[in-house]
């Protein structure tokens, strides 16, 4: 049952990541795409667009999972901290190892 509820999850993160990849993306997202620049990881242009790409699917992923949970607290903030956890590991994803080290070092998981 666990398997089917997250080949679910990794197949709605893939619909969003692929819908995001035609909008612009948020206040939010240019937000946090900053403060990753200005880390000075030494990301790429083609890191920085993936990694725009990741914030915004997870922000729609965020925005429907809160919807979906609307009026049941106790679920949202469970659900809050695993899509946080899931956001840094795909962050990290787009990373080289150095740069996942730097990230890490600089506790940019925390501020994100």
């Amino acid at each position: 049952m666990k398997k089917i509820i997250f080949l679910s999850f990794l197949l709605c993160a893939s619909v969003f990541i692929s819908q995001a990849q035609t909008q612009q993306p948020s206040a939010k997202v240019q937000q946090e795409v900053e403060l990753i620049r200005k880390a000075d990881l030494g990301l790429t242009d083609v890191q920085i667009s993936r990694l725009t790409t990741v914030l915004m699917g997870e922000e729609k992923n965020l925005e429907m999972s809160m919807k979906a949970l609307e009026g049941n607290k106790g679920q949202q903030e469970t659900r809050l901290k695993l899509h946080h956890d899931n956001k840094i590991r795909n962050i990290k994803g787009v990373m080289s190892a150095a740069q996942v080290e730097k990230f890490d070092a600089l506790k940019l998981g925390d501020k994100l």
